[in-house]
């Protein structure tokens, strides 16, 4: 069976931009600089790979992609106000093509508000928790728009509801926060286990999530332990893992146009990847001092970023990474075997692979 996985992604993209970008959802929002930054990511181009992954597992069970629409709506928001708050801890200053969160506001407040440079900064790092806040609540009202269909049991979309809340948000938490412990942390402290554990929290349990949430309400159960539903949660969560693990390989070797954000910048931040905890591993004790003096450090000059660069790929740093990626893969597609077949198995099956054939 052939699958156009580009057309179907974008197919995906049309209709939850359609469903999010609709003006009564604007008009919740006020005042005009909150309703702003709410929408500025939303507005901009981007993959849409959960809210992908949760329609087609729900087609995947026998499900209607549109009952599951508002839930597709609901993970690309969740989404969208961890990028946020990410950007604010990471100093960031470029998303999908345009400013950051906290940038924006900076503008804003210097434009239209006349404030100085100090109290700009202070304004849009404000305006970026505010945003996230805001996105967050936007990701329930979503989700309780499942609720309205006569299709769905309501006490389907609670069980969704809780889960999302007392699981997911607290698992994403806290690999975000072990993420910015691990760039204070030195790199002979860590573990291969550690990261991984780590990149799973930040990454896959939301793409866990997508699918598990997909499928419930396309079976319409409250049974976490359906095994179409287990089996779409195995897979999503190691695609998840996959997908991260990709992330950090383009950190340092994408093309920043195409990222829409600063390559390099993981390693100024001293982020502790995959990469470079192999790189470490392989070196040289005056290669790792090397790595040590530019990794962590903000103001490392290009040269020298481009030199960790280069040493981690001599190292073979980069292609152990991707081969760990594309086990996780193969890994996440056996989980699929449990599924009867469908267009909707083989696009899932095509959304792994481009999890790590992409290069944005």
């Amino acid at each position: 069976m052939f699958v156009d996985l580009r057309a179907a992604l974008a197919d995906c993209e049309r209709k939850v931009s359609s469903y999010i970008l609709d003006e009564r959802f604007r008009n919740w929002f006020r005042p005009s600089d909150l309703q702003e930054a709410v929408f500025a990511y939303l507005g901009r181009p981007g993959k849409r790979l959960r809210p992908a992954v949760l329609l087609w597992s729900c087609g995947a069970v026998g499900g209607e992609e549109e009952l599951a629409l508002p839930a597709a709506a609901a993970v690309e928001v969740f989404h969208t106000w961890t990028l946020v708050h990410d950007d604010l801890i990471d100093n960031d200053e470029m998303r999908r093509g345009g400013p950051t969160i906290h940038k924006l506001g900076e503008t804003i407040a210097a434009d239209k508000l006349g404030l100085c440079k100090r109290d700009s900064k202070e304004y849009g790092r404000d305006l970026a928790v505010l945003t996230g806040d805001s996105q967050h609540g936007f990701t329930i009202s979503l989700l309780c728009e499942c609720a309205r269909s006569s299709k769905i049991d309501p006490y389907v979309v609670l069980d969704v509801i809780y889960h999302l809340e007392s699981y997911v948000v607290n698992t994403l938490l806290e690999g975000e926060i072990l993420d910015v412990q691990y760039s204070f942390s030195s790199i002979e402290e860590l573990s291969e286990e550690d990261v991984l554990r780590m990149l799973w929290m930040k990454t896959g349990a939301l793409y866990e999530f997508a699918a598990r949430t997909g499928a419930m309400l396309g079976l319409n159960t409250r049974d976490k332990d359906h095994p179409w539903v287990a089996s779409l949660s195995k897979f999503a969560g190691k695609c998840g893992t996959a997908f991260q693990l990709q992330d950090d390989i383009l950190g340092i070797l994408g093309n920043e146009a195409q990222l829409g954000k600063p390559v390099g910048s993981d390693i100024r931040e001293g982020k502790k990847t995959m990469i470079v905890l192999r790189a470490f591993k392989s070196a040289s004790e005056k290669q790792q001092q090397f790595l040590k003096s530019v990794i962590g450090d903000p103001h490392a000059s290009a040269e020298d970023v481009r030199k960790a660069v280069e040493l981690m790929l001599a190292l073979g740093a980069v292609e152990e990474t991707a081969k760990m990626a594309k086990e996780h893969v193969e890994a996440a597609v056996s989980e699929l075997e449990a599924l009867p077949d469908s267009r909707y198995k083989q696009l899932l099956a095509a959304w792994a692979q481009y999890m790590i054939d992409r290069q944005f």
